[in-house]
């Protein structure tokens, strides 16, 4: 299990290099940012590990990203990293939020949006899940994708991940699925399952992960 001591390790390291690189870069340039939201047993978070070492880039998993969001100071050191006018971006986008009807003005959403950004503005990131792909503003992310599979296909992964039967596997997908759903819905206002919000939706059970690692890195290189 992710702790928040583990957390404030990783970040650190992070911080790190955020620093060595804005140190190196005198027009530092933001890197790819990809969103992965997946549906429950396609195998998305075995792909995003491939598609981040494939990429270089840095893993935020679920667990990650909301602890981060849920210890107040650890989020605010990672936003103390951003630039004055990166920083000024944030506030504005923040508050502009704030008015709208599917903001959440609770702290840990106030919080998740702030470690959002702070990722996405310094590049080089894949992010899986927490809904980045909805919260984030579109113009910082440079690939959505959206991760399916069909049912069968999805609780025969988890069946032999996990060690349980057809029966569990159907009722933890639906369970899943049902309040990745809702999440979405409650602080996005959106559809997750509308594949409109994306770039680009791959089916895990026809398609092989190297030819998804083709794929993309055709579309990063366009």
């Amino acid at each position: 299990m992710t702790t928040i001591a583990s957390v404030e390790r990783f970040l650190e390291v992070q911080v790190q290099e955020w620093g060595r690189r804005s140190e190196k870069q005198k027009s530092p340039t933001r890197g790819p940012i990809i969103t992965v939201s997946r549906e429950a047993g396609c195998d998305a978070d075995a792909i995003a590990k491939i598609l981040a070492k494939k990429f270089d880039l840095v893993l935020y998993d679920w667990k990650i990203v909301e602890e981060i969001a849920k210890a107040s100071h650890v989020s605010e050191q990672a936003v103390a990293t951003l630039d004055e006018n990166i920083a000024y971006e944030l506030s504005e986008w923040l508050t502009g939020l704030s008015s709208g009807p599917s903001f959440s003005t609770t702290q840990y959403m106030q919080s998740l949006r702030k470690i959002l950004f702070t990722v996405a503005a310094h590049g080089n990131a894949i992010i899986v899940g927490r809904g980045a792909n909805f919260l984030l503003p579109p113009d910082k992310i440079t690939l959505g994708i959206r991760f399916v599979a069909s049912l069968t296909a999805r609780a025969k992964n988890i069946m032999r991940e996990l060690g349980l039967s057809e029966e569990s596997a159907l009722a933890q997908i639906k369970q899943t699925d049902n309040e990745q759903r809702q999440w979405v819905k409650k602080h996005a206002g959106a559809d997750i399952n509308d594949a409109g919000h994306y770039h680009l939706n791959i089916n895990t059970a026809l398609i092989a992960p190297d030819k998804i690692v083709q794929i993309v890195k055709q579309l990063l290189d366009n």
